[in-house]
């Protein structure tokens, strides 16, 4: 019996047998590794592995108009943010390079520029994928249509405490109401930290204006609008039924730097 294991140990029985530990070892200590970066990511809120679909509704209500004197106009008086699905990175984007590509955009944002940019061959590329995700979680339900822009945004340590990438889907005309700071200040949420997502959105409506001002008029001229668009306008059918929870003031004192970075106090 002993001569049979010196007999298969021996030689090239050795080195199978020290290969399998070694490689055992290997995935184990990569295991760990990997497991550390994930606690490290969890205490630091990094969650730019994760794609979330989040659906804004917005509440209005009427206000006098400075500019038309004893006439009323509507401004945004709440607004309710309800998550329609989420999933992994790269399962949403299954070329690893595109993904990395995203969420290394998804670092580059900073507390005055949360929209993660769409620019490029990439970003349309990214925006072809995108719809395709909010489509298969949304599909066509029992709703009334309507325009819906859909962009990208990361808001970063300084104005939350979880860092997912978002898939913002807006409705267009809802959307147009964030392009006064004055009639936002007003606005109310569910959340505290929501106010920082009434930020993002007043810099999407300006630029939503910008791009399709320019849009057009490249249309207008006979030129192409390749890699022009950095959100897309989706036809959506999206339920904006909410449950009574209580909204409160954005506690704007939190915000204070980035008010200021961003011209607005």
């Amino acid at each position: 019996m002993w001569e049979f294991f010196v007999r298969e140990f021996s030689g090239r029985g050795a080195a199978t047998l020290l290969a399998f530990v070694l490689g055992g070892l290997a995935s184990w200590a990569l295991g760990r590794w990997r497991r550390m970066r994930q606690r490290q990511s969890i205490l630091r809120g990094d969650a730019r592995d994760t794609i979330v679909i989040e659906h804004h509704i917005i509440e209005v209500a009427d206000a006098p108009d400075p500019e038309h004197p004893g006439r009323t106009r509507w401004v945004p008086s709440a607004m309710r943010i309800r998550a329609l699905g989420q999933s992994e990175l790269i399962r949403v984007i299954p070329n690893a390079h595109l993904a990395t590509e995203f969420r290394n955009r998804a670092w580059k944002t900073t507390a005055q520029q949360t929209l993660i940019s769409m620019e490029g061959s990439a970003g349309s590329f990214l925006l072809e994928t995108l719809t395709g995700f909010v489509g298969d979680r949304v599909g066509n339900q029992n709703f009334e249509h309507e325009l819906y822009v859909m962009a990208t945004c990361c808001e970063p340590r300084e104005l939350a405490h979880y860092q997912p990438i978002i898939i913002l889907l807006i409705a267009a005309s809802d959307l147009l109401l964030f392009t006064s700071w004055p009639d936002c200040k007003g606005i109310q949420v569910e959340h505290g930290n929501d106010g920082a997502r009434v930020l993002t959105l007043i810099e999407l409506a300006r630029r939503y204006q910008d791009e399709q001002a320019r849009m057009a008029q490249l249309r207008k001229e006979g030129k192409r609008t390749l890699y022009v668009e950095t959100m897309y306008v989706l036809d959506l059918a999206l339920d904006r039924r909410t449950g009574p929870i209580p909204t409160r003031p954005v506690p704007w004192g939190r915000f204070e730097e980035v008010l200021k970075g961003m011209g607005l106090e």
